[in-house]
């Protein structure tokens, strides 16, 4: 969990670089979107790893932040998982353009990370895309489940 400092810090960023996508952010308090955001890397990472990947690649933590809050909110669709592991890479080629000059390596360094991230997530990433999707649509039946006997238990009664 982002504390709310950094998540400000994130917010902040998305909307000075203009990143696609930044429209998420919008309907959240920072609280929410702090437990959203759990940094570069997939969740299943030791909090160690993800700390050191994010000191590794501070240019693409806004992106992350995106990506991350938009994975929390999944639709459960193969074309939206796609769209957002699209949309990493474009975001991250746009954070390098707007930080490093064309002729600093740094900002080529900064799109190769972005693309390869965003192939990596689009390759191993369906099952963490698919984990809150599935975890709503348990809670939606469980829900249902508990109206369903509720109701019967009102009927039942005398």
């Amino acid at each position: 969990m982002a504390s709310l400092k950094e998540v400000k810090r994130l917010s902040e960023l998305c909307e000075k670089y203009e990143l696609e996508g930044r429209e998420v952010i919008h309907g959240f308090s920072n609280t929410q979107l702090g437990s959203m955001y759990n940094g570069i890397g997939p969740e299943k990472f030791p909090g160690w790893l993800r700390a050191v990947i994010d000191f590794l690649h501070p240019s693409l933590e806004p992106v992350a932040f995106i990506h991350d809050i938009e994975w929390s909110l999944s639709d459960g669709t193969r074309e939206s998982f796609t769209a957002s592991n699209k949309r990493f890479k474009r975001n991250g080629s746009r954070v390098a353009k707007a930080e490093y000059a064309w002729y600093n390596p740094r900002r080529y360094a900064v799109m190769n990370s972005a693309r390869r991230f965003g192939n990596i997530c689009q390759k191993f990433g369906w099952a963490a895309w698919m984990a809150p999707f599935e975890e709503r649509d348990r809670d939606d039946r469980r829900m249902s489940a508990a109206a369903i006997l509720s109701n019967a238990a009102k009927e039942v009664k005398p």
